[in-house]
């Protein structure tokens, strides 16, 4: 039987192991934790999760439930329940976002591994696996010149199985991560990676990740490496309602790679942050109206400072950027492949200002203004017609968020 057909019936198992526990309350084995944001969104022009342009939008939210049970001194079994609303990108209905088993092999102190295996959070950077809790991130919105909110589902889990360790070094240590799995494949990706919901869809997926982070001086400094490669199986379909079969396609794989390098240094009351990367992206085997430009490389970057004024206030500055063929940085190139989005649609430049206060360990708010130059992130979903994007636009953003 093949890890595909093993995963449901791991999955269950999660359930059935968690769900009885809480119910009998096992002392000192459980733990049941949720969180709920709000957030509120405007724009001057373009649209972010919901007609943020008509007076904003408060078509955001997310809501957690997660559980975790110690099964043994070694076998952790954990899942989290997940609704989110973002505008058209997400419409909130609820989703297993992770279940799975944990087995310690070793806690040594020099040399400690293990294995987890279900539905897994992606090593990806330094905030992808922990982006849905606001409390761990640095901002409402993540970079999202790597953390694209728009492919989010493809970037946040994968259906499988982790290697992952820490290994003392000289000067520090060094934390690995192996990945193999079945990544998620929703309409999301096909507006994120087809530029709209295809006749057709990906059935079937495989992706393979390496993460090697390694930290100096109890983590004053910080500097990695991510490397990924994905292959999503098209399979095409009929839509009599296509315009001039711009989204047919033909059957194929959509093959992703993925390198990141990542560093941060941490003082204090600040900390300096930054992430580089390029994603090649190759449509040759699937036609269609990328038959014009078959293969590309993405090319994006951030540089953040975030300075903490005491222990319940901070502040963030950010210049995130974001170009979706690195050889075409103004998009003129893409724009006479593709006339009927706008230049400025093949790239995106953010200047971020954020403010965020902790009262206690259970409230956080947050509030940010972007300075945006290009839409290369704007989601299509919530900008349907991309030839009224505007190149310029601002974006004023605030968040709420409690945790229990």
């Amino acid at each position: 039987m093949s890890f595909k057909h093993l995963l449901p019936l791991i999955l269950s198992g999660v359930s059935l192991l968690c769900a009885p526990v809480y119910l009998f309350g096992a002392e000192n084995k459980l733990s049941v934790n949720g969180f709920i944001t709000q957030g509120f969104f405007y724009t001057d022009s373009n649209n972010v999760y919901g007609e943020s342009s008509d007076n904003g939008s408060f078509d955001f939210h997310e809501i957690g439930l997660n559980a975790a049970y110690r099964l043994t001194p070694k076998l952790r079994a954990a899942a989290q329940v997940m609704s989110r609303q973002a505008g058209a990108v997400d419409n909130g209905e609820p989703q297993l976002d992770y279940a799975l088993l944990d087995y310690r092999v070793s806690d040594a102190v020099d040399k400690a591994f293990g294995v987890r295996v279900g539905r897994l959070k992606i090593p990806f950077g330094f905030y992808n696996e922990t982006r849905d809790v606001s409390f761990t991130r640095p901002s409402i919105m993540l970079p999202q010149s790597l953390y694209f909110d728009q492919a989010r589902d493809l970037e946040l889990s994968i259906d499988g199985a982790i290697l992952y360790g820490s290994l003392s070094v000289p000067g520090g240590w060094v934390d690995l991560d192996l990945l193999y799995g079945s990544p998620q494949t929703d309409t999301n990706v096909e507006y994120a990676y087809l530029g709209m919901d295809a006749a057709g869809k990906f059935k079937d997926s495989e992706g393979y990740m390496a993460r090697a982070i390694y930290n100096s001086d109890s983590g004053r400094f910080r500097i990695g490496f991510t490397s990924a490669k994905y292959i999503l199986d098209f399979k095409p379909g009929a839509n009599p309602g296509c315009l001039y079969n711009l989204c047919v396609f033909d059957e194929g794989a959509l093959k992703l790679g993925v390198s990141v390098f990542s560093a941060q240094y941490n003082e204090e009351n600040w900390s300096l942050t930054g992430e580089y990367m390029l994603h090649d992206i190759d449509w040759t085997e699937m036609g269609g109206v990328f038959t014009a430009l078959p293969k590309l490389t993405m090319q994006s970057y951030y540089l953040q400072l975030q300075y903490r004024l005491n222990y319940n206030w901070d502040l963030l500055l950010r210049y995130d950027e974001l170009l979706l063929d690195k050889d075409d940085p103004q998009g003129a190139l893409n724009h006479q492949l593709f006339p009927f989005k706008p230049a400025h649609n093949f790239y995106a430049k953010d200047v971020t200002l954020g403010v965020g206060w902790q009262p206690n360990q259970d409230w956080s708010f947050r509030a940010e203004l972007h300075n945006v130059k290009g839409t290369g992130w704007a989601a299509e979903q919530d900008n349907p017609d991309p030839s009224k994007l505007k190149k310029h636009w601002n974006i004023f953003a605030l968040q709420a968020t409690y945790r229990f």
